[in-house]
Protein backbone atom coordinates (compact mmCIF):
# COMPACT_ATOMS: atom_id res chain seq x y z
CA UNK A 1 0.00 0.00 0.00
CA UNK A 2 1.53 3.35 -1.17
CA UNK A 3 1.32 6.62 1.46
CA UNK A 4 -1.68 8.31 -0.30
CA UNK A 5 -3.58 5.29 -0.17
CA UNK A 6 -2.90 5.29 3.68
CA UNK A 7 -4.43 8.50 3.71
CA UNK A 8 -7.49 7.59 2.47
CA UNK A 9 -7.58 4.59 3.96
CA UNK A 10 -7.29 7.25 7.62
CA UNK A 11 -9.99 8.94 6.05
CA UNK A 12 -12.03 5.85 5.68
CA UNK A 13 -11.91 4.68 9.64
CA UNK A 14 -12.34 8.15 10.65
CA UNK A 15 -15.77 8.03 9.15
CA UNK A 16 -16.07 4.13 9.86
CA UNK A 17 -19.29 3.61 12.41
CA UNK A 18 -18.43 0.17 12.66
CA UNK A 19 -16.72 -0.43 15.87
CA UNK A 20 -15.27 -3.75 14.97
CA UNK A 21 -14.32 -2.95 10.99
CA UNK A 22 -12.80 0.34 12.11
CA UNK A 23 -10.31 -1.06 14.41
CA UNK A 24 -9.38 -3.64 11.75
CA UNK A 25 -8.74 -0.49 9.79
CA UNK A 26 -6.51 1.33 12.41
CA UNK A 27 -4.22 -1.73 13.29
CA UNK A 28 -3.51 -2.29 9.55
CA UNK A 29 -2.26 1.25 8.88
CA UNK A 30 -0.95 2.35 12.20
CA UNK A 31 1.86 1.47 13.80
CA UNK A 32 0.77 0.07 17.55
CA UNK A 33 2.75 2.86 18.99
CA UNK A 34 1.50 5.91 16.55
CA UNK A 35 0.03 9.05 17.85
CA UNK A 36 -2.40 11.44 16.63
CA UNK A 37 -2.50 15.03 18.04
CA UNK A 38 -4.86 17.72 17.21
CA UNK A 39 -5.26 21.54 18.68
CA UNK A 40 -8.39 18.69 21.55
CA UNK A 41 -6.52 15.74 21.88
CA UNK A 42 -2.96 14.01 22.08
CA UNK A 43 -3.26 10.01 21.96
CA UNK A 44 -0.92 7.38 21.74
CA UNK A 45 -1.46 3.80 20.42
CA UNK A 46 -4.55 1.72 18.48
CA UNK A 47 -6.56 1.98 21.75
CA UNK A 48 -6.79 5.59 22.44
CA UNK A 49 -7.00 6.39 18.82
CA UNK A 50 -9.84 4.10 18.35
CA UNK A 51 -11.65 5.44 21.65
CA UNK A 52 -11.20 8.71 20.10
CA UNK A 53 -12.77 8.10 16.74
CA UNK A 54 -15.39 6.33 18.75
CA UNK A 55 -15.88 9.85 20.96
CA UNK A 56 -15.90 11.76 17.73
CA UNK A 57 -18.98 9.25 15.99
CA UNK A 58 -20.94 10.02 19.04
CA UNK A 59 -21.10 13.88 18.33
CA UNK A 60 -21.21 13.91 14.40
CA UNK A 61 -24.87 14.80 12.50
CA UNK A 62 -26.30 12.43 10.50
CA UNK A 63 -24.43 12.58 6.97
CA UNK A 64 -21.74 14.34 8.22
CA UNK A 65 -18.31 13.11 7.04
CA UNK A 66 -14.51 14.31 6.28
CA UNK A 67 -13.23 13.81 3.12
CA UNK A 68 -10.05 14.95 1.29
CA UNK A 69 -10.18 18.53 -0.33
CA UNK A 70 -7.11 18.53 -2.42
CA UNK A 71 -4.51 16.16 -3.96
CA UNK A 72 -2.37 14.49 -1.49
CA UNK A 73 1.45 16.07 -1.43
CA UNK A 74 3.39 13.25 -0.28
CA UNK A 75 7.76 12.57 -0.39
CA UNK A 76 10.11 11.07 1.37
CA UNK A 77 8.37 8.98 4.39
CA UNK A 78 5.90 12.01 5.31
CA UNK A 79 2.53 13.47 3.69
CA UNK A 80 0.15 16.48 3.87
CA UNK A 81 -3.17 16.45 3.01
CA UNK A 82 -6.19 18.68 3.09
CA UNK A 83 -9.88 17.76 4.57
CA UNK A 84 -13.29 18.99 5.18
CA UNK A 85 -15.55 17.79 7.49
CA UNK A 86 -19.29 18.30 6.73
CA UNK A 87 -22.77 16.67 4.54
CA UNK A 88 -21.54 16.02 1.15
CA UNK A 89 -24.89 15.58 0.14
CA UNK A 90 -25.98 19.04 1.25
CA UNK A 91 -22.92 20.79 0.03
CA UNK A 92 -22.43 22.09 3.52
CA UNK A 93 -18.81 22.31 5.03
CA UNK A 94 -18.77 23.01 8.97
CA UNK A 95 -14.61 22.71 9.57
CA UNK A 96 -11.76 22.45 7.21
CA UNK A 97 -8.33 21.82 8.43
CA UNK A 98 -4.93 19.71 6.95
CA UNK A 99 -2.99 16.90 8.61
CA UNK A 100 0.15 15.85 8.35
CA UNK A 101 1.52 12.36 8.77
CA UNK A 102 4.79 10.58 9.10
CA UNK A 103 5.20 7.13 8.25
CA UNK A 104 7.46 3.95 9.55
CA UNK A 105 7.72 0.86 8.41
CA UNK A 106 4.73 0.94 5.40
CA UNK A 107 2.24 2.27 7.95
CA UNK A 108 1.34 5.87 9.40
CA UNK A 109 3.74 6.29 12.78
CA UNK A 110 2.47 10.29 13.38
CA UNK A 111 -0.41 12.16 12.84
CA UNK A 112 -0.81 16.16 13.57
CA UNK A 113 -4.03 17.56 12.46
CA UNK A 114 -4.32 21.54 12.09
CA UNK A 115 -7.71 23.17 11.95
CA UNK A 116 -8.43 26.44 9.88
CA UNK A 117 -8.57 29.78 11.74
CA UNK A 118 -12.24 30.26 10.47
CA UNK A 119 -13.11 27.08 12.49
CA UNK A 120 -12.67 28.58 15.59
Amino acid sequence: MNYAELIHRFIEAINDTDAASRRATIEEILTPDCTYTDPEIAVEGHDALDAAFAALQQGIPPGFRFGLSAPIDVHHRQARFFWRFGDPEAGTTAATGSDVAVFADGRIRHLYAFFDAANS
